[in-house]
């Protein structure tokens, strides 16, 4: 995974021999496809589809209270007060840049996207409170046969039912965004991948001593960010089988136990971290104690659920404040890149950055701190698509590197 600009060269003809595994296949259960993936009970995969798991849109019955006013919302509510009415000697663009920045700034005269701590509360947002059915699955229960014990501690909350009947399902990043316009089905805000196909970042998994596709008690996974950007076809879809070099940073590195059953394959939980790059700054996306549903797709590939407990600070950053975003050099970013990304994603997408941040803390059901009693992680639940690919777990250069230092 590379820091914003930063493209590294593709693999090289030796990466791939070094990549090309063993022809023998050592487990059973594989078939079809499966057999050119895994060999000698190893195989490598590149994520290829990435999106937030979410449940029904707001006019589906998630949002009986009515959608957030986001910023619109309070400068509609400013303009029925003294203070919000029009001065003689404003013309519209005047008095429309007067109402916004009055609805996006503290009484301390702090921008309330980059400050939002101590801000006014937003009347006008919404949570999701239907009775709908969601994506994801229970992440407060125990993995049966998990090596270890790694628990979160969390805070009281109403848990989902699944889409596919499943109880208990932990997704409290949808009850904040479920009731916002960028969330919806046709909103804007569920696309950051987009920048993994112009080959800003990547994530790559690996899977050894799999003997079993169907059953295995067994297996060891690796998760790293991508030293190589993703290769795309003529149709600029990802293509199967590219061999990528995996990060040499161990802060994007980690590796866990884990086990099939039933074709599905399941994880101890693992801190994962991986870069998200928007508006050419990076930040780091953060996953405490994650926890995978993975199924063995007949392409080769592998689909499922990536879940685990966002900490709330991270995840404002990510996609709301933009407070420590990073430029390639990996130093903060100009503020008025960050300013400017914050301010303009909430006009966009139908949020205020006051109400998300209050609403983050309202909802987070994750690490729950013993002295406060407060949570401070909200679970967060993925969608996800792998392509087999071949990892090698090596250094690599890139053609750019020079340029990122200039």
């Amino acid at each position: 995974m590379l820091s914003a600009g930063l493209l590294l060269a593709s693999a090289s003809s030796e990466r791939a021999a070094q990549a090309s595994p063993s022809p023998e296949v050592s487990h059973q259960a594989a078939g079809g496809v499966q057999n050119e993936v895994f060999r000698n009970g190893e195989a490598g995969f590149v994520v290829t589809e990435i999106a937030y798991a979410l449940g029904p849109d707001g006019k589906d019955g998630a949002c009986p209270a009515g959608m957030s006013g986001g910023v619109r919302g309070l400068i509609e509510a400013l303009a029925k007060t003294p203070a919000g009415q029009r001065g003689a000697d404003e013309n519209q663009q005047t008095y429309e840049r007067r109402m916004s920045m009055a609805v996006q700034t503290k009484p301390d005269g702090q921008n309330i996207c980059l400050n939002p701590q101590g801000a006014p509360a937003d009347p006008g947002w919404r949570m999701v409170s239907g009775r709908v059915k969601v994506d994801g699955f229970d992440l407060d229960a125990r993995e049966p046969g998990a090596s270890r014990s790694r628990t979160v501690e969390t805070c009281s909350h109403e848990e989902f039912q699944g889409s596919q009947g499943e109880r208990g399902v932990d997704n409290q990043w949808y009850r904040v965004v479920g009731c916002t316009t960028g969330f919806q089905s046709s909103g804007q805000a569920n696309g950051w991948q987009t920048e993994m196909y112009t080959g800003s970042w990547g994530i790559l998994m690996t899977l050894k001593g799999v003997d079993d596709l169907r059953n295995d008690p067994e297996v060891q996974i690796g998760f790293y960010a991508n030293a190589d950007p993703i290769e795309l076809s003529a149709a600029r879809t990802a293509l199967p089988f590219a061999t990528y070099a995996a990060t040499q940073d161990e802060r994007y590195r980690a590796t866990t136990r884990g086990r099939i059953v039933d074709g599905v394959l399941m994880i101890d939980p693992v801190d994962l971290r991986f870069h998200n790059i928007v508006n050419s700054m990076t930040d780091d996306r953060v996953l405490r104690a994650a926890r995978v549903r993975f199924k063995f797709a007949p392409d080769g590939g592998i689909t499922g659920l990536l879940a685990g407990y966002t900490p709330v600070e991270n995840m404002y950053d990510l996609q709301y404040g933009a407070r420590h975003s990073r430029n390639a050099k990996g130093e903060l970013a100009p503020e008025r890149l960050r300013l400017g990304t914050s301010v303009g994603r909430a006009a966009v997408l139908g949020h205020t950055c006051n109400g998300a941040h209050q609403a983050l803390y309202q909802a987070a059901d994750g690490d729950r701190d013993p002295k406060t009693g407060r949570c401070t992680s909200i679970s967060t639940q993925y969608k996800i698509r792998f392509a087999p690919a071949f990892v090698v777990d090596a250094r690599t250069q890139s053609v750019n590197a020079p340029l990122a230092l200039k």
